[in-house]
């Protein structure tokens, strides 16, 4: 470009002996196109800056919105359930162990007394046939002693069942118990610091959260100053195609001017001087303030790019690679999907044990639930037994001294009735130990069901989150240095003053060189220096133009020249127009 822009200024020998008007036409055009060029560059790479930057504005957004909110909400509570629930397990553990502790005490009582409660009806069926003998056949006795030893078949039947159910609590109870020596020992080896470890890595979930809530806000304020700085910028960079205007009609302006000077020499060289000198006068003082537009906004234009890529940079800052104590987005959720990963590595022994504890310890409720149900049994069979005894007393009194031998068996029920009572009484001492003890061990149950698989669920949350920062984080660091190019390009480009300032000094010292202005108003121009002046006038575009053409007029009594400014003035705001 530099070649281009100074090629025309690097007169040879034929363009010297040129008029000077002719000279500075040529130059003023060379300026003009390449001014043209450098600023259609410009706006090429500010169009790729926008999209760039609307690439970087989404690639920040998926970093900072990862992490679906509600899923991130959800895993915090999940990471934190499950922290409380390490953490309170070994008191968990120790209240269990005393459960099944009375459990096993309990069940041994049960079975014993069941025990008893066999022994005590197989006398009974004894009684029975016995009833069957001493009646020799006394009317109703067999009948009676028929209806008995049936009655307590079903009633032995019924406290079999009862018999498997305490055995099978009995065998459970011992399992549950290893199982938690297992249990005990992860416990002794995880707690606390595992859950603690969790905790943390909950409460870092959740301030990450909080702080990308708050850096997503930022990135949407920089994000709109940004794109309202490069929508301005487009505005701006108009400052280009109004200079090369503006070059471009003083290059015309020069050939008028040529055009009027061919005319003059032949009939008044002094007239043809002095119009030269005005005219180089009007297109010097144009030049001037068509330079010095070009440096102030091209500087402005400068600062503000430069301001974007302090932005950008801003956007970029949370997000650039740093170290572990001070991790980005993409590294804090990758150690942190580490870290939860070994939480749930290192406490899968320990939540199989607690699983299968629960388990058991589930089943061992249910028999006990079970076990209520059946040993109302127990209170039946009682009571069946004192009806026993009862109808033997009434029977052997009636047959007198033939019954003595009934009544001895009728006493003998008597007993087994006391002893099922007092049987009964221990079972209900017992199973109500039973019963807390289980509704303690159900309890811890219900508890841990509700967490139980629920980590894997927070660390595949965690895990897509990382995933999309990374695919994201990608993202920015190809458009962050897109960004950083375009921007030094664009800043590179409407850089005039390296590339213009001196062959615009230099257009301008030879125009003011040739310069003779009016001196005063009094001064009046001949009819061709008005035509010349009103064809200049005629081309131009812009307001400014027409306000520095005013300065150069001798006065008001120009009534062609007054009409056609006048009628410029009426848009002040034309810009190009």
């Amino acid at each position: 470009m530099g070649c281009v822009e100074h090629k025309a200024f690097e007169a040879d020998q034929g363009i010297a002996q040129a008029p000077a008007w002719r000279v500075l036409e040529a130059e003023l055009a060379s300026v003009a196109s390449g001014l043209d060029q450098r600023f259609v560059d410009a706006g090429h790479s500010l169009e790729r800056a926008y999209d760039t930057v609307g690439r970087l504005i989404g690639s920040l957004e998926s970093v900072t919105n990862a992490l679906d909110r509600d899923a991130a909400d959800r895993a915090v509570a999940t990471m934190r359930a499950n922290a409380d629930r390490l953490a309170s397990l070994p008191a968990r553990q120790k209240k269990r162990q005393q459960s099944l502790d009375v459990l096993q005490q309990a069940s041994g009582a049960v079975q014993k007394e069941i025990v008893r409660v066999d022994r005590t009806l197989d006398l009974l069926k004894i009684c029975g046939q016995y009833l069957k003998v001493a009646a020799a056949g006394a009317h109703g006795f067999a009948e009676f002693a028929d209806a008995m030893v049936s009655e307590l078949d079903v009633s032995e039947r019924e406290i079999h069942e009862i018999s498997k159910d305490v055995g099978q609590l009995s065998s459970t109870v011992p399992c549950v118990i290893e199982i938690n020596r297992v249990l005990d020992s992860e416990c002794a080896r995880l707690c606390p610091h595992v859950p603690d470890k969790l905790t943390a890595d909950a409460t870092g979930l959740q301030q990450n959260q909080i702080d990308a809530a708050k850096r997503a806000e930022s990135i949407a304020t920089i994000a709109r100053d940004i794109r309202a700085k490069l929508s301005a910028a487009h505005g701006a960079m108009q400052i280009g195609d109004i200079t090369r205007q503006r070059l471009e009609h003083a290059a015309q302006a020069c050939r008028f001017l040529g055009t009027a000077l061919e005319d003059f020499d032949r009939v008044d060289a002094s007239a043809a001087k002095a119009l030269e000198g005005q005219v180089m006068a009007l297109l010097a003082a144009q030049v001037a303030d068509a330079t010095a537009d070009l440096q102030k906004e091209t500087r402005a234009l400068g600062a503000s790019f430069r301001g974007i890529a302090a932005q950008v940079a801003s956007m970029l800052a949370p997000h650039e690679p740093r170290t572990v104590d001070a991790a980005s987005d993409g590294a804090f959720l990758q150690l942190l999907e580490d870290s939860v990963a070994e939480v749930d590595a290192v406490t899968a022994h320990l939540r199989d044990a607690d699983t299968r504890s629960t388990q058991l310890g589930s089943e061992a409720s249910a028999t006990v639930r079970r076990l209520g149900e059946r040993l109302t049994t127990i209170h039946r069979v009682t009571g069946g037994v004192r009806i026993m005894a009862w109808n033997s007393d009434l029977r052997s009194y009636r047959m007198g001294r033939a019954g003595d031998g009934l009544a001895r068996i009728a006493a003998e029920i008597r007993c087994s009735v006391n002893t099922l009572e007092m049987v009964s009484g221990a079972v209900a001492r017992a199973f109500e130990q039973l019963s807390h003890a289980a509704e303690a061990i159900g309890s811890a149950s219900d508890c841990a069901e509700d967490t139980n698989d629920s980590l894997p669920e927070a660390l595949a949350v965690i895990r897509a989150g990382a995933l999309l920062t990374r695919q994201g984080m990608s993202g920015l660091d190809r458009d962050a240095g897109a960004i950083h190019d375009i921007v030094a390009e664009m800043t590179s480009a409407v850089d005039c003053e390296t590339a213009f300032a001196e062959p615009l000094s230099r257009i301008n010292a030879q125009l003011e060189a040739l310069a003779m202005p009016l001196v005063d108003a009094s001064q009046t121009m001949t009819p061709t220096s008005e035509q010349v002046f009103h064809a200049i006038n005629a081309i131009y575009t812009m307001a400014q133009e027409r306000h520095v053409h005013r300065r150069f007029l001798p006065g008001d009594d120009q009534p062609g020249v007054q009409a056609s400014t006048a009628m410029a003035d009426a848009d002040e705001f034309d810009g190009l127009f």
